[in-house]
């Protein structure tokens, strides 16, 4: 899980939303009002603005976020994560504990936690898993 959890507000703009992504090197941002998880925002968005030829400075980010959000808990493991990744087809997963977001799983992570995994034990349920979601191409 990423160490700083990165956030803006629905009311903020989407440029607002790219700085923050840029400052903190991450693939996206949770959306919060009053502490609470509302969306979440990503590099996929992003470029679907960018390809749409949106303004990003004129544009809210809680007007263009994903609210169908998919979440883990804290005792979730990395081979839950990979798997609602892949089923999903998504590369960011906030982890809620009593409705607070902790921090964002990237996909990064979880395949870097796949390959020790698979390395330190040469455990095949790691290897499969890691293996399927190379292929879909999340």
């Amino acid at each position: 899980m990423s160490a700083a959890l990165v956030t803006v507000r629905p009311e903020e703009s989407v440029q607002v939303a790219i700085a923050r992504m840029l400052e903190a090197e991450a693939g996206s941002v949770a959306v919060c009002e009053q502490g609470r998880l509302v969306g979440i925002f990503t590099e996929r968005d992003v470029l679907r603005l960018a390809g749409e030829g949106t303004a990003f400075g004129d544009l809210r980010v809680g007007d263009v976020m994903t609210t169908n959000i998919f979440t883990l808990q804290p005792e979730d493991d990395v081979l839950g994560a990979a798997r609602l990744m892949q089923e999903k087809r998504i590369r960011h997963v906030p982890v809620i504990q009593d409705g607070n977001v902790l921090g964002i799983v990237g996909i990064r992570e979880v395949l870097r936690t796949l390959v020790e995994r698979l390395w330190s034990s040469h455990d095949e349920e790691a290897r499969a898993t890691a293996r399927d979601l190379l292929r879909r191409g999340t």
